[in-house]
C-alpha cells in the first residue's frame, strides 16, 4: 500500500497498522533519526534523561505558544482562584513532565517486562482483582494524563492486556511505530473512526477496556456538567457502555514522578453509575477532579477541553 493511501486511511478511517517499504523513503528519514535518538535514550540512566528533559521542557514551554495559550485558558476557567503566577508555574511543570515522558518512550518501547515493572508502582490494584473475582469485565476510565500510554503498556506486563480506542496519527510511519509499541505485550488498539463496537466486543470477551473520558465531542453527543470551577460538554454514555460490556468501571490515573523515578498508577474503587446521563457524566468528572487536583501538572491541559460552550462562543480564538 502506498504512503499516500496509508496517510488517507490513518487520518480518516483508521486501519490495521502495518509496515510499508515506502517508510524507507527520504521523507521519513527524520522520523527514523528521532526513533534512533529515543532508543539510545532508553539505555541512559533515567535521572540523567529526566534532567535533560527538565531543561528542554522549560524551553518548549516558552516556544509552544499555541499550546501554552490553550493551557492558560483552561486553567483560568477551571481554577479562577489561582494567581497568574500559580497557573504559569503549573504550565511550565506540565511541559517538563511531558518532555520527561516523551524522552522515555524508547524505554517503554524496548526495555524488558522486569525493567518496566521496577520503574512503576500501583496503588489500588485490589479494586481490579475484586471486580474480576465477581466475574465482571473491566473498563478502566483513564483521564488524559501525560503518562497514559506508558501506564497502559506497563499494565500489560502484569498479564492485563487491554483494548483501547485511539485517533490514528496522520504520519503513517509514526502511527505504525506507536501502535506496535502499544501492542508489544498483548494490547489491542481500535481506531476511533471505526466506532465503539470493536472496543465493547473486546471487553465482553474479557479484555480490559482502556477508556479516555475527557475529550469534547460536541453538544449533541454530550451533557453540560460541572468540571472544576466551570462546566464541560461531557460524554454521558459510560453507564450504557458498562451494561453492554457487563463491566465494572474503575477509574485510574497515571503519573510520572521524576523525583522517585516511577510511573505511578492510582486506581480507585469501581464507580456506582446512575441511569441518569447527567449524574453519570458528573460522576466521571468528579473522578477526574479528584485525580488531577493534587498534581495538575500531570494533566493534558493543552487539549481543547472546553471547546463546546452553552452560548456557542469559541474561548480559544
Amino acid at each position: 500500500m502506498s504512503a499516500q493511501n496509508n496517510l488517507r486511511l490513518t487520518a480518516r478511517s483508521g486501519y490495521q497498522a502495518h509496515f510499508s517499504w515506502s517508510y524507507l523513503q527520504p521523507r521519513y528519514w527524520g522520523v527514523w533519526l528521532g526513533m534512533l535518538a529515543l532508543l539510545i535514550l532508553a539505555f541512559v540512566p533515567y535521572r540523567w534523561r529526566d534532567k535533560l528533559a527538565q531543561g528542554l521542557g522549560k524551553i518548549i514551554a516558552r516556544k509552544a505558544k499555541k499550546q501554552r495559550r490553550r493551557a492558560q485558558i483552561n486553567l483560568r476557567y477551571c481554577f479562577p482562584h489561582w494567581t497568574e503566577a500559580r497557573r504559569e508555574q503549573v504550565i511550565e511543570q506540565m511541559f517538563v513532565t511531558v518532555t520527561q515522558v516523551m524522552l522515555g518512550i524508547g524505554e517503554i518501547a524496548v526495555r524488558s517486562k522486569s525493567h518496566l515493572q521496577r520503574r512503576s508502582e500501583f496503588s489500588g490494584l485490589e479494586h481490579i482483582r475484586a471486580a474480576k473475582a465477581q466475574g465482571l469485565n473491566i473498563i478502566l476510565m483513564v483521564p488524559h494524563g501525560w503518562a497514559i500510554d506508558a501506564s497502559g503498556i506497563i499494565l500489560h506486563t502484569h498479564g492485563m492486556p487491554m483494548t483501547s480506542m485511539y485517533n490514528p496519527h496522520r504520519n503513517p510511519l509514526v502511527d505504525w511505530l506507536w501502535t506496535i509499541t502499544r501492542q508489544r505485550f498483548g494490547g489491542k488498539m481500535h481506531a476511533r473512526q471505526n466506532g465503539i463496537k470493536p472496543f465493547l466486543n473486546a471487553v465482553r470477551k474479557g479484555e480490559m477496556g482502556y477508556y479516555l473520558p475527557d475529550e469534547d465531542y460536541g453538544a449533541e453527543a454530550s451533557e453540560f456538567v460541572d468540571f472544576f470551577a466551570t462546566y464541560k460538554a461531557t460524554l454521558p454514555g459510560l453507564n450504557k457502555m458498562a451494561k453492554l460490556a457487563k463491566a465494572a468501571v474503575i477509574p485510574m490515573f497515571p503519573r510520572y514522578n521524576a523525583v522517585r523515578g516511577k510511573y505511578e498508577m492510582e486506581i480507585h474503587p469501581a464507580m456506582s453509575l446512575s441511569d441518569d446521563p447527567v449524574l453519570s457524566a458528573r460522576a466521571m468528572n468528579e473522578e477526574i477532579e479528584d485525580f488531577v487536583t493534587p498534581t495538575p501538572e500531570q494533566y493534558v491541559w493543552i487539549l481543547r477541553l472546553l471547546k463546546t460552550r452553552k452560548e456557542g462562543e469559541d474561548i480559544y480564538r
